[in-house]
């Protein structure tokens, strides 16, 4: 079994959003940020996918994070999310903010931080993605990148 994990290209559309009709994830508005996402293969297959947009000049969505079953384990979930948080960063996103309704510990586990729905900007909030959510059916979080890079220097 050889998985590989590769920058998404117009032509893994299709997979993709299959993919996350299957596991009942948004796919709205995802093709003009089908560059910014990642694919993961299995013999071929697209079997995984975690995409992020770029909103304004300092704001990032991660979106979209998916793995089939037959793949899923810890490492590659958190080698997708570092992969795209350091994509993020070279684009000079200051504050990654994403949705999630049962994975809390999980995107605390690299750095992300339930945040008040307040708190999330304007911006944020009139993406398509984060606007077919429901307050108080998904945390929002955020991931700031100065924040986390003290973090490491001190550890």
């Amino acid at each position: 079994m050889s998985v590989i994990i590769r920058l998404a290209t117009s032509g893994d559309l299709y997979d993709i959003v299959k993919l996350l009709a299957k596991g009942k994830l948004n796919h709205e508005g995802i093709a003009p940020h089908v560059e910014q996402f990642l694919v993961v293969e299995k013999d071929g297959e697209i079997v995984g996918t975690a995409g992020w947009e770029k909103i304004g000049q300092d704001y990032g969505l991660l979106r979209s994070l998916a793995l089939d079953a037959s793949v899923w384990n810890t490492k590659i979930v958190l080698d997708l999310l570092q992969i795209l948080l350091k994509s993020a960063e070279e684009k000079a996103v200051q504050e990654v903010f994403l949705l999630t309704g049962s994975a809390v510990e999980l995107f605390e586990w690299v750095g992300f931080r339930p945040v008040d729905w307040k708190e999330i900007p304007h911006e944020v909030k009139q993406s398509s993605h984060f606007k077919q959510a429901k307050e108080g059916l998904s945390t929002a979080m955020r991931y700031t990148q100065v924040d986390n890079q003290r973090e490491t220097v001190h550890n």
